[in-house]
């Protein structure tokens, strides 16, 4: 199936949860602005992206086809490193996240695509967040620093594309891409640094499918999932579970479709939130901007 028919099929079963979802009469945030225009050729699957510690900076990577490596951008999509991640192989990154141990920033790359739902084990490798420096364009993150787990799916392999850390508790959610109905998944593996290998438990549905990126805020007050035609947005006590958070009617955020638009990431800050999307065909992909009211 193309990337048209796709658009179609699955906008189609959107409309059809549309009544689950709550459209407030007071908009949340401003109309996306498109901040810069990806024009290095390495940047050409973009799959994943999350806020950088850098000021202005985002983490992005490419899907499928491309090595373990992270890419350092600027808010005008221009590259300014590239990480790779030294003596690790992988076979389908799809978004990537944060989570604070300790003081520490770590990211996670997500090796977790499985189009075919047929993998038995997907993986996530951690590592310390690199710090911006000048100099080397192609800077090598050294394997003694990266931690590798291997997670199985309780009910059988997924396709899957989203993943976030809670802030709150440190525990990981997985996010299915083609159940009719995203499924939620949960797994504790940040409780006990030694703990390599973890089961996803279904914990919770949502009222939509095909999702494609997800991101928590930092101070884990919010949370936001896209899939390829919409935005869904909740607000959270910090005290209530994510189950239950994501057990309420989402927030619709008006969204203005991109080509292939398969990652979102909040700000730190709280400024708002950011897209970006693949560039198939060779369309054009931007990185947009979302300013919290």
């Amino acid at each position: 199936m193309n990337l048209l028919n796709k658009v179609i099929v699955f906008s189609f079963l959107f409309l059809q949860f549309h009544i689950a979802f709550t459209q407030t009469s007071k908009p949340l945030f401003k109309s996306q602005v498109a901040l810069g225009e990806i024009s290095d050729k390495k940047l050409n699957e973009l799959s994943g992206i999350i806020s950088a510690k850098q000021s202005s900076c985002f983490w992005v990577h490419n899907d499928s086809g491309d090595e373990a490596r992270v890419y350092l951008i600027d808010k005008k999509c221009r590259l300014l490193f590239t990480y790779e991640l030294e003596s690790v192989a992988v076979k389908d990154c799809e978004d990537i996240a944060r989570v604070i141990i300790n003081g520490n920033s770590f990211l996670i790359l997500a090796d977790i695509g499985d189009n075919k739902a047929e993998r038995e084990n997907i993986k996530l490798h951690i590592f310390p967040e690199p710090t911006y420096q000048q100099g080397d364009t192609l800077i090598h993150i050294p394997k003694k620093t990266i931690r590798t787990v291997t997670l199985r799916y309780k009910n059988g392999p997924r396709d899957a594309e989203a993943l976030f850390v809670d802030p709150v508790d440190h525990q990981l959610y997985v996010i299915s891409k083609r159940d009719f109905q995203s499924t939620v998944y949960r797994a504790s593996i940040f409780n006990n640094v030694k703990k390599n290998f973890s089961l996803l438990t279904p914990v919770q549905t949502l009222p939509f499918t095909f999702t494609t990126s997800a991101n928590i805020s930092p101070t884990g007050s919010a949370i936001i999932i896209k899939n390829l035609t919409q935005i869904f947005y909740w607000t959270r006590n910090r005290t209530e579970s994510i189950e239950l958070v994501l057990s309420r009617k989402p927030t619709l955020i008006p969204y203005q479709i991109e080509p292939q638009g398969e990652a979102i990431t909040f700000g730190l800050n709280g400024e708002g939130f950011y897209t970006i999307s693949e560039r198939p065909f060779g369309l054009k992909s931007s990185l947009y901007f979302f300013e919290k009211l």
